[in-house]
């Protein structure tokens, strides 16, 4: 959906529905962060399940309340569900991402709130940001806007690590795969489909990223 789209429809509505509808789209908001958190820090736990099942001699180990088990056996399927979990956060990202440029549109029709800001297509007001739930990358975001402060190139190569960041979980799954697929021939029927099933997810989460990002090129064209 284009900019001129949300415009043309929050015109063609009256002020009821469009506060409706203003409504339902701050809490998918929501409910899109909050599964993000939860998605990040089940990342997080599998990264260290794969790193301990190395470690730990005894094959099992807990963390807090979970008990994990025979950790050896698992590990090749440990980038199964982390490639699953990147999906998903792909397609969260893309949903959130047009969620947010909902938001800024009724920024500008239905809150009648203008700010230069509002023309780069990477950037968030103010008033927009304070709509959205709390995202540290937004925060981060701002460090890099020129109209901000005279050190707004400083702030963006501050920043700039951070985006890098954001490629790792693709950098270690393809480290795990090639892990496997060195020993592939040694691997059992489970463990084979396991790791051909995890390269399609990844495959997918790469071409679905690049395609979102040519149609949300093709999209501020037109606008």
């Amino acid at each position: 959906m284009t900019n001129n789209e949300i415009k043309e429809t929050i015109n063609q509505n009256s002020a009821e529905k469009n506060s409706i509808y203003l409504n339902i789209v701050l809490d998918k908001c929501n409910a899109v962060s909050k599964e993000g958190n939860v998605i990040a820090l089940v990342m997080l736990l599998l990264i260290l399940l794969y790193y301990l099942a190395d470690a730990t001699k005894s094959g099992s180990v807990e963390i807090g309340p979970l008990s994990f088990s025979n950790l050896n056996a698992i590990k090749i399927f440990i980038p199964l569900v982390f490639a699953f979990l990147i999906f998903r956060f792909v397609l969260l990202s893309a949903h959130k991402a047009e969620l947010h440029k909902i938001v800024k549109e009724y920024t500008i029709e239905f809150f009648n709130y203008k700010n230069p800001i509002q023309n780069d297509v990477t950037q968030m007001d103010d008033f927009t940001r304070s709509l959205l739930p709390f995202s540290l990358f937004s925060e981060l975001g701002t460090l890099s806007y020129k109209g901000k402060s005279k050190l707004g190139c400083f702030g963006a190569l501050l920043i700039f690590p951070i985006i890098l960041f954001s490629f790792i979980p693709f950098l270690l799954e393809f480290y795990w795969i090639k892990e496997f697929v060195l020993k592939y021939d040694s691997l059992n029927a489970t463990e084979k489909w396991s790791i051909n099933i995890t390269i399609w997810i990844i495959a997918l989460s790469i071409y679905y990223f690049i395609h979102n990002i040519i149609i949300n090129i093709k999209e501020n064209r037109v606008q």
